[in-house]
């Protein structure tokens, strides 16, 4: 399993709407395995995709690049960091 955790600064509301506009195109890439968005109240947020695989997840950067891109301009929102990890251990029902 591996994850693309994205951060990001500006106001939540906007940002949590430009988030979920791209949901479906999300899911319909390949190896795509689930989403998280977390937002503050201080303007600061996150996005986390699980992918299946690390080919999985580096054929969907292009894609994520835009879809990331497409999510934030209609607010002004700043993208602030893009990583790319391996998943090395879980807990609980995380995907």
């Amino acid at each position: 399993m591996h994850a693309r955790l994205s951060t990001y600064e500006g106001e939540a509301g906007e940002l949590t709407k430009g988030f979920d506009a791209q949901t479906d195109a999300l899911e319909q890439l390949d190896g795509f395995k689930a989403a998280y968005f977390g937002v503050s109240g201080s303007g600061k947020a996150f996005s986390l995709t699980l992918w299946e695989s690390e080919e999985a997840l580096k054929l969907s950067a292009e894609r994520a690049k835009q879809l990331r891109s497409d999510a934030t301009q209609p607010s002004g929102a700043e993208i602030q960091s893009v990583e790319h990890f391996e998943i090395t251990t879980t807990a609980g029902d995380a995907y």
